[in-house]
């Protein structure tokens, strides 16, 4: 028994491998976040001339663009990260910062969303949830305000019958992570879709436009930005259901009271 907590603790030499290797991914995942939304703004002002509220199509849908990729992705990457970077904060500090970059990401996603709306509206012909793109994206916002709803009202109000609703919080918790994985699965996917339906219409080969099948220089940042985005996702996944709770001292309290 004696021997079994000993390898589960930090000074143990595999302990200290494992946590090496995760702070290497962890580090891995917030360059790849960084470089994603750098690389999205990147492109959207290099090659498609910045960004806008109205009166210019192209620039509303450069904006719906950094918006969705900055919502889904960089601040919801960010706030699944949050319980692994701040590990030794204690964790009613790192559910606050966990909500609030959370409401920052729903933010950006339903501007995002307007934005894009507001862009179909003023085209000739005005078409909207057309394409599985836009279905995927539909279905990952609806599901990302239910998380949103869940968890501020199961880990956050509840805590005001700490003692009463811990097991219950206790057990919610795995479901709650996998749905965090899920809906940023789906988030990678409504990107990647977006990326690809975008790539066809701006370098479509008409009308003086490049050919995407040429792979023009635009091609080869477009595809760099969603190869990107899959390798979040797969990180991401690994992080959330690798680096075990029992690592962190406040949840170890939890797990031995709750059971």
């Amino acid at each position: 028994m004696g021997s079994k907590n000993k390898e589960n603790t930090p000074e143990h030499p595999m302990a200290t491998r494992l946590h090496c290797w995760f702070g290497w991914l962890m580090f891995l995942s917030e360059v790849l976040l960084c470089g994603v939304i750098g690389l999205c703004i990147f492109w959207v002002i290099y090659y498609g001339g910045g960004v806008a509220w109205a009166n210019d199509t192209s620039k509303q849908f450069n904006l719906h663009y950094v918006l969705m990729t900055g919502g889904f992705i960089f601040l919801n990457g960010q706030s699944m990260l949050v319980y692994r970077i701040f590990f030794c904060c204690k964790k009613i500090y790192n559910k606050v910062v966990h909500t609030i970059v959370f409401v920052l990401a729903i933010s950006a996603i339903t501007i995002g969303m307007i934005s894009a709306i507001q862009a179909h509206n003023n085209s000739p012909e005005p078409k909207h949830f057309y394409s599985l793109h836009s279905w995927i994206g539909l279905a990952t916002m609806g599901f990302y305000a239910l998380q949103f709803i869940v968890g501020f009202v199961s880990f956050l109000v509840l805590l005001c019958c700490d003692v009463s609703t811990a097991k219950f919080r206790q057990q919610l918790l795995p479901t709650h992570k996998t749905f965090g994985v899920i809906i940023f699965s789906m988030a990678v996917a409504a990107c990647v879709t977006g990326l690809t339906q975008s790539a066809r219409h701006r370098l479509s080969g008409k009308d003086g436009k490049e050919n995407y099948e040429d792979l023009p220089e635009q091609a080869i940042v477009i595809n760099i930005l969603g190869i990107a985005i899959v390798t979040l996702g797969i990180l991401l996944a690994y992080l959330t259901h690798n680096v075990r709770t029992k690592c962190y001292p406040d949840e170890v309290t939890n797990e031995t009271h709750l059971t």
